[in-house]
């Protein structure tokens, strides 16, 4: 719907973007208030959008401390129709979800509502320091009855940004769990570009890991640029899109399929060209009721825009480097 000029300052149209070319928009009578001043807002510095730096998420579930890569994380964050709230849309990789902040300017309390996923609802309250600092205290479904968080965003630059959330149990002792990360702005075209061929890279794995374990030679075949060749091992070398197929055919006839782990570690953008770098592992069943088997390593995979692809990329390279255990 196109809105004329003479309507534009009766509206605000909050449109939440993301890496995945999808838009939601909000609209909502503005009543004369400018949108874009948001001086007198305490979360202002909050205001525009995200990334993860390097890609880098550290985390304790449970199972000690690790560092992940979450390759096109993008947050976008935009104050509200007053001076005092702040909704931020996480939209990038699963679990999507939302976090609202309210100020309250007569007690200086920051109230917390937030959604991700299936069931993960937090709430909680907190205050804002003079700096534009938030600490929090918030507790979640799923999480053990009696524990809560100590949410901490903490700025290092205009630009940047760490938080980190730290459990803690009834008797207000840390239990080990948490999880942090430093977040960037995004703030030019190329950092834009960059994030949505991220997403899209993800998304073709995706559709990689789900036609295998489909058996879906055609759309094995859709995915492969004709040029493709593949190194499966020090004496397999695959070359053309015919001999992938060729290959493949066997093995799907033979065996069931599953991604176990598939835990990509960088990708890197250049171009119309990608580069992923990935730790994975394949369950494979033989259908005859034999025993199964796992086949682990890490893959170096090179993909190339190519229209002739659903997604939009085809893989035109492949080395892989089996576990040695």
């Amino acid at each position: 719907m196109k809105i004329s000029k003479a309507l534009l300052p009766l509206f605000l149209l909050v449109a939440i973007t993301n890496l995945r070319a999808q838009i939601e928009t909000i609209t909502y009578e503005l009543n004369g208030r400018n949108p874009d001043n948001a001086a007198k807002n305490p979360f202002e510095k909050f205001i525009g959008e995200w990334t993860l730096k390097n890609d880098d998420w550290t985390h304790n579930w449970g199972n000690g401390t690790e560092t992940i890569k979450i390759p096109g994380h993008h947050t976008v964050t935009k104050q509200l129709n007053t001076d005092n709230s702040l909704l931020s849309i996480i939209d990038g990789p699963e679990p999507n979800g939302h976090i609202f902040w309210s100020y309250n300017p007569k007690t200086g309390e920051v109230g917390h509502l937030s959604s991700f996923g299936a069931i993960r609802s937090g709430a909680g309250k907190g205050e804002v320091s003079e700096e534009g600092d938030v600490e929090l205290k918030l507790t979640f479904e799923g999480e053990p009855k009696g524990t809560y968080r100590i949410y901490n965003y903490r700025w290092v630059s205009e630009d940047e940004y760490h938080m980190k959330s730290v459990q803690f149990s009834d008797n207000d002792e840390p239990t080990g769990l948490f999880y942090e990360g430093y977040f960037v702005r995004v703030n030019n075209k190329k950092d834009l570009k960059d994030n949505t061929a991220k997403n899209e890279i993800l998304n073709h794995g995706k559709a990689i890991r789900e036609a295998f374990g489909n058996k879906d030679i055609e759309k094995i075949r859709s995915l492969h640029h004709p040029e493709v060749v593949k190194a499966l091992g020090y004496n397999d070398l695959k070359t053309g899109r015919e001999d992938v197929i060729n290959s493949l055919i066997g093995t799907l006839t033979n065996f069931t399929l599953e991604f176990i782990e598939n835990d990509v570690e960088s990708i890197l953008i250049q171009g119309n060209m990608a580069t992923e770098q990935t730790r994975f592992a394949i369950k494979g069943t033989p259908k005859d009721g034999g025993e199964s088997w796992v086949f682990s390593g890490r893959t170096v995979v090179t993909y190339i825009r190519y229209k002739d692809s659903p997604t939009g990329w085809a893989t035109i390279r492949e080395i892989i480097q089996p576990a040695t255990r």
